[in-house]
């Protein structure tokens, strides 16, 4: 299901430091993640406006310190209630963000402002910009014929198979991106136009608004 939630106007009380820097531009950039999970704490139990963002070793581990799993993998900078929205809200980003990688041919400020119009928070726009511009450095043959074509996300189309540009996408930009990020919409049980293998979706409810 895909619903907007009121994740958007808490306030996050231990955000990350400012990304300043292009994690795609360091060759050595470490992306193995462990299989930790990311939660959301409050506080005060009775003002759900303000919230901490830790990682756990376990789920287990975080339900016994009161905290709310949001996704698997550990926290980053996608994994506030505000990106939260954004994922829940809109079934399909792939096109939207594809539109706004494409304003970063001439402009960064520009693709930066569309990715955040969209409702992603600052800095998990930006990490969204870096993926888009790696990507089309990586792929852009295979992206553009994809395109012109008309290719659809999944080939055949009822299959969990990617296409090309997708598969490219995925094995060039993902995983980085799942590391800077933190939070996917697979990890955070959410469904999307893209078909994924249902074992790939971690099993998340987001009932703790």
């Amino acid at each position: 299901y895909q619903r907007r939630v009121h994740g958007a106007n808490k306030t996050l009380l231990n955000p990350l430091p400012p990304l300043t820097k292009d994690p795609y531009e360091d060759p050595n950039f470490n992306t193995t993640i462990p299989d930790y999970v990311c939660a959301v704490l409050y506080p005060n139990k009775n003002n759900r406006s303000e919230y901490r963002l830790e990682t756990y070793p376990t789920a287990e581990i975080a339900n016994s310190h009161g905290a709310f799993v949001t996704h698997l993998h550990p926290c980053g900078y996608c994994s506030t209630t505000k990106d939260l929205s954004v994922y829940m809200a809109n079934h399909d980003l792939t096109e939207p963000v594809r539109a706004c990688g494409m304003e970063a041919v001439t402009s960064n400020a520009t693709a930066l402002k569309c990715l955040m119009d969209i409702g992603f928070t600052r800095d998990c726009a930006t990490i969204w910009l870096y993926n888009t511009i790696n990507t089309r450095q990586k792929c852009f043959e295979i992206c553009l014929e994809d395109w012109i074509l008309k290719v659809p996300y999944n080939v055949p189309k009822n299959s969990t198979n990617l296409n090309p540009c997708l598969q490219c996408d995925e094995d060039k930009s993902g995983p980085i991106f799942k590391a800077v990020a933190g939070r996917t919409r697979r990890d955070s049980g959410l469904l999307s136009a893209i078909n994924r293998p249902p074992n790939s979706i971690y099993p998340v409810t987001h009932y703790y608004y």
